[in-house]
């Protein structure tokens, strides 16, 4: 029995060390030309459930033009509702271009730095209300098998909130996102 349970953590360890090569490649950063696609959350961390009342995410088109940097655009939407009768559904959609600057690393590990600008609108069922801002990020991607990665950031933001053409104001945020993405 023990060496049938040595022999099953050896494999297991061999395993794991072994380094995967498929018909896509082997596992690599990121180099110019690539283009990745990505979907991003922000989990619920002040309530029981993880996607307590609201229904969010942003899409991502991230385009290498070289090793070292990256644009991305990014679109989101959100929609909630407390279920209650007669409630209102706020609803609101942003757009983002940035630029990302990735440092040297490890073959699967991925860090980088960069700065967004968007641009928002919402309906929080008694106002609209459009936003501007920008902000920085840091964040990290890990690749699982090759071309596919998880990866979280996190950013502060600044923004020029408007409701209803009459107030305005200064808003700043941290933001913090897991994220699940390929690459082509």
């Amino acid at each position: 029995m023990k060496k049938l349970l040595l022999m099953i953590a050896l494999t297991t360890v061999s395993f794991v060390n072994a380094q995967i090569t498929t018909n896509a490649g082997t596992f690599n950063k990121p180099t110019a030309g690539d283009v990745a696609f990505e979907m991003q959350f922000t989990p619920n961390l002040q309530g029981t459930a993880m996607f307590a009342e609201s229904t969010s995410g942003t899409l991502m088109m991230r385009t290498f033009k070289s090793d070292t940097k990256a644009t991305r655009l990014a679109a989101s939407f959100s929609l909630s509702n407390d279920g209650s009768d007669g409630a209102s559904t706020p609803v609101s959609i942003a757009l983002g271009y940035g630029i990302e600057n990735h440092f040297s690393g490890a073959e699967r590990l991925s860090t980088y730095w960069g700065y967004q600008g968007t641009l928002g609108y919402a309906d929080d069922g008694a106002d609209d209300i459009i936003t501007i801002g920008g902000g920085v990020f840091l964040g990290t991607e890990y690749y699982i098998v090759p071309k596919v990665y998880i990866g979280t950031e996190i950013g502060y933001g600044l923004g020029i909130v408007s409701a209803n053409d009459t107030a305005f104001g200064l808003a700043s945020s941290i933001t913090g996102n897991l994220r699940l993405g390929f690459r082509l």
